[in-house]
């Protein structure tokens, strides 16, 4: 006859042996990645900016002028891929008293690839002709008797024309390419020091394939490596987000339309927060009104239902984040059970008064605003926008 305390025992000690159950959540994920703003969470790749900084004496030459400033900037911008340095090192196995000893000799640094797009204007096509013909003579005659084939043996027309590296160039053609990695509103740049292009190619055309997209290329060789880390803004690193950038403000922040959301982003504290800012430190603007004019409208949509409905969200992931057991026995996970009336009641109790006392306040603020920059405006645009 079966023992009835068998199935008893049995889950009890499975339940010692194996505290957290089958069924577990991303918790270490949780810890490492997500935790703290996500700061050890892998950056991304397609996150990258390539800034070509050319010399004062290479801008001066024929072949550059015909890039506008404009077109220098957009350069790099089309960058489609780039190699962040790599180093290899020189190392000598030495005997040290019968013992291995690993010495090293030099260090190498690996060549750094850069793909372009070809864009349809022969932006990045016009950058490596300017290198090429910076560099050597060969491509700057246009007429074909410098290449007659006897030309250097012709008298008079003996040695009249330069080939190769008779340029008498002296200043390199790069000052410094920099590659910035971004993430996060930060950046870690690698300088490359005294660079030259070691090999470049045009892309091959093919009526083979018809959903290639063209490119340019070229590998660079350098001498050496900065590091340098930073904030990133408008035109730092220099070019970025100074043209072809997207600034229209995204809808999920309280300028761009904000949500319907008290605590989360874009929100009601969210947005009053850059009110707030704006009116203690006097920077009232364009996007302050419009921030409270979206504060206003999303407050006047909360509903009760909304913010109960919020309420338990914020409250369910307290009680997760706080580590207590809940119904189920696994430690660290909350499963959805129907509310206790007296919470019910009490989030219920005051849902209108939040929806009426926010929607109060960011008025009285919102106006505040309005009032102060209608003083500084002799004619305020303004009035009647957000009416």
């Amino acid at each position: 006859m079966a023992n009835k305390l068998n199935g008893f025992l049995d889950n009890f000690f499975n339940g010692a042996t194996n505290p957290g159950g089958n069924l577990r959540d991303a918790q270490h994920a949780q810890r490492l990645y997500v935790d703290n703003a996500f700061r050890l969470s892998p950056k991304v790749k397609f996150l990258y900016f390539v800034v070509f900084n050319i010399s004062s004496e290479a801008l001066a030459s024929d072949a550059m002028k015909k890039i506008s400033s404009r077109h220098r900037a957009e350069i790099n911008m089309l960058v489609k891929e780039v190699d962040l340095p790599g180093y290899s090192v020189e190392v000598t196995t030495k005997n040290q008293y019968n013992r291995k000893k690993n010495v090293q000799t030099s260090i190498n640094y690996d060549p750094v690839n850069v793909k372009f797009h070809d864009d349809n204007l022969g932006v990045t096509t016009a950058l490596l002709e300017a290198y090429y013909r910076y560099y050597f003579q060969d491509g700057s005659y246009n007429d074909s008797g410098s290449y007659n084939p006897r030309n250097t043996y012709n008298g008079e027309e003996s040695h009249t024309f330069k080939y190769g590296l008779d340029t008498s160039r002296v200043t390199p053609f790069f000052s410094n390419i920099q590659v910035f990695q971004l993430s996060k509103q930060e950046f870690t740049a690698f300088t490359l020091i005294n660079p030259v292009i070691q090999k470049w190619q045009h892309d091959t055309m093919t009526q083979t394939d018809s959903s290639g997209i063209a490119e340019n290329s070229m590998s660079l060789l350098y001498e050496s490596v900065r590091y340098e880390r930073g904030s990133v803004q408008e035109d730092n690193p220099a070019t970025f987000a100074t043209s072809h950038y997207d600034t229209v403000p995204s809808p999920l922040t309280p300028v761009g339309g904000g949500t319907r959301s008290i605590f989360g982003a874009g929100g009601l504290f969210d947005g009053g927060s850059e009110v707030l800012g704006d009116l203690l430190s006097g920077d009232v603007g364009f996007d302050t009104l419009l921030t409270g004019a979206n504060l206003i409208k999303n407050a006047s949509r909360l509903t009760k239902e909304g913010i109960i409905e919020e309420g338990f969200s914020v409250i369910g992931r307290a009680l997760q984040g706080s580590g207590s057991d809940e119904p189920g026995g696994l430690i660290d996970t909350v499963f959805p059970t129907t509310p206790g009336s007296s919470l019910l009641n009490t989030i219920e109790a005051t849902a209108s008064d939040i929806t009426n006392g926010l929607t109060t306040e960011i008025k009285t603020e919102y106006a505040r605003a309005s009032n102060g920059l209608s003083n500084l405006l002799s004619d305020n645009p303004f009035t009647n926008l957000f009416d």
